[in-house]
């Protein structure tokens, strides 16, 4: 346990960002702050001159004409002056920074957190440019990354260049400088932009490069119960991009599918439906068939099927209790007439089954084939029979096989008749959105993660792409969109935004339809949306205020 605690601590301390700068150049030195005592390595001294003797338990330590002499817990400047004591670890000494300011007469010392900087002259800041999506910063001598701080918020960069020789350095328009003792701060105007910034050090240029996203930046509340944060964040292997997030507390909001207004077959904006129904904030849904514009897949609204499952990918649901559900299961429509139970194998579908249901969300006009039975039904009563073109308001057409014509020979008006979703986990449904993939589950990947991205075509789950997640942490429900195909990022592949939820500690996860359909709404506000998209989708995921949440009838 000791040897444990010895390796956590220096696991802590130890810091590679020092540097001993001599003339035009810079060397890494590594340094200890221990008991608020900075150490540095005797050895990492030597390119500037530093010569270092260690023979029969002695160090002697020199520099021009300057001598440490080093034993134990002694140390000593030209055999006379008592400095502070050394630290030995793992065999190798180093050096209290007092002892380094007696033996390197002519440089100084500048600390900054745990990181250490020794040099015998400081840089002078002579010039700021800048261009659109860039800052240039000339200067003499040396300039090593950890004396350049960066700050960042909407509309400017803040940057604070320390220790430097105290001077007023020109700049160009948007630039505005403030002189501080030993440090030049220069703040640069981006105006309606949020910027990230990448910096590069060429010989005597600090070149800053200027990754510009438009919008708002920040966090903040939009309901009771709702908050949305928009915010730059890092995944992969140092790359970065623009995440939205809407945070929710499931007591306090209702959430539900929302179809396009004029149905199955259109599409809509995702700000003009969020609007439309009043709500406050809202995500793109299902996949959808980019033809046809009819969505794939199950979505259930209010406790009503208006499309089956397409193959057992994973749902997002809302319990009638209000519980979250984000993982697998398998969702049944059923049909029961005079107690004969009838499997739906379509809704608001194109294709063919032998039990098929339309809702007035079905656009087009119900076909007519020769080889069904037609009749309609409102408020779980048949009303008509025969066939109708279209549904009305909460009534639904139902088209059963003639092969069935034998368990409906008696079938009259007023008979009953009810539709029902029967998933495979004991829970009730009352919204629901199949999606996919799924990527986390109580907290950890999924074990068959390979099958399940084999299970979408295209490569969807190995390419890189804008993606919008449905997400549970800390009994929160999360809304994430992910932006890409712009000038910071493609977006995310699946095991990226695997292991970028679980860096975050989130629970469970699964996506719904991405790439360009990707895209939140913030009331009449749109986030995420990429270049080549018109936000404009078959199935929207809408939030409310809890009490506020009637669609249409």
């Amino acid at each position: 346990m000791k040897q444990f605690i010895f390796v956590f601590l220096l696991l802590a301390c130890f810091s590679f960002a020092s540097y001993v700068i001599s003339g035009k150049e810079a060397f890494p030195i590594r340094s200890v702050l221990k008991d608020d005592v900075y150490y540095v390595y005797v050895e990492d001294l030597t390119p500037v001159g530093v010569g270092y003797i260690h023979a029969n338990g002695y160090h002697y330590v020199v520099h021009d004409d300057h001598v440490l002499f080093v034993k134990e817990k002694e140390t000593v400047l030209d055999f006379v002056k008592k400095l502070s004591s050394p630290l030995f670890l793992e065999g190798k000494l180093l050096l209290p920074i007092d002892a380094i300011k007696e033996l390197m007469e002519g440089y100084q010392v500048y600390t900054k957190g745990e990181n250490v900087l020794i040099y015998d002259s400081l840089p002078i800041v002579l010039s700021a440019t800048k261009e659109r999506d860039r800052v240039t910063i000339s200067y003499t001598g040396v300039l090593v990354p950890d004396m350049v701080e960066v700050e960042k918020s909407m509309g400017r960069v803040v940057l604070k260049i320390s220790p430097v020789v105290e001077s007023m350095p020109v700049v160009s328009e948007g630039i505005e400088v403030e002189p501080g003792k030993s440090e030049i701060t220069l703040i640069v105007n981006v105006g309606n932009f949020y910027p990230d910034v990448k910096l590069t050090f060429e010989k005597g240029h600090l070149v800053c490069q200027l990754s510009l996203v438009k919008g708002f930046f920040g966090k903040m509340k939009i309901a009771d119960g709702v908050v949305f944060e928009r915010k730059i964040e890092e995944f992969g292997r140092g790359e970065k991009t623009v995440v939205n997030y809407l945070i929710m507390d499931p007591d306090k909001v209702e959430v539900k599918p929302v179809i396009a207004e004029e149905g199955f077959g259109f599409l809509e904006q995702l700000d003009d439906m969020v609007e439309r129904v009043g709500g406050v904030a809202g995500i793109n849904g299902n996949y959808f068939d980019p033809v046809t514009k009819f969505p794939i897949g199950l979505i259930v609204i209010d406790g009503k099927p208006y499309s089956t499952m397409f193959s057992g990918r994973p749902v997002f649901a809302i319990t009638e209790e209000g519980d979250v559900f984000i993982g697998r299961m398998l969702v049944d429509v059923t049909l029961t007439v005079n107690g004969v139970l009838f499997l739906v194998k379509g809704i608001n579908t194109l294709g063919e089954g032998e039990v098929l249901v339309y809702t007035k969300e079905f656009s087009g006009t119900i076909p007519r084939k020769d080889d069904k039975l037609y009749f309609v039904v409102d408020e779980d009563t048949i009303k008509y029979l025969g066939y109708r073109e279209r549904a009305e308001g909460s009534e639904y057409v139902v088209a059963v096989s003639k092969k069935y014509e034998a368990y409906l020979s008696n079938l009259k008006i007023g008979d009953k008749a009810y539709l029902s979703v029967q998933p495979n986990l004991p829970i009730r449904i009352r919204q629901a959105v199949e999606g996919g993939p799924l990527l986390i589950q109580n907290g950890a990947p999924i074990p068959d993660a390979q099958e399940e991205k084999a299970r979408y075509g295209g490569g969807i789950a190995y390419a890189k792409a804008p993606r919008t997640v449905i997400a549970t942490k800390d009994g929160k429900l999360w809304f994430i969109v992910f932006e890409g195909y712009n000038h910071i990022t493609r977006g995310l592949n699946y095991d990226e935004l695997v292991d970028f939820l679980l860096s975050k500690g989130f629970e469970d996860a699964m996506c719904v339809d991405g790439g360009s359909s990707s895209v939140m709404a913030v009331g009449r506000s749109l986030f995420g949306k990429a270049a080549n998209s018109t936000a404009a989708i078959p199935v929207g995921i809408v939030v409310w205020k809890k009490k506020s949440t009637e669609v249409g009838e």
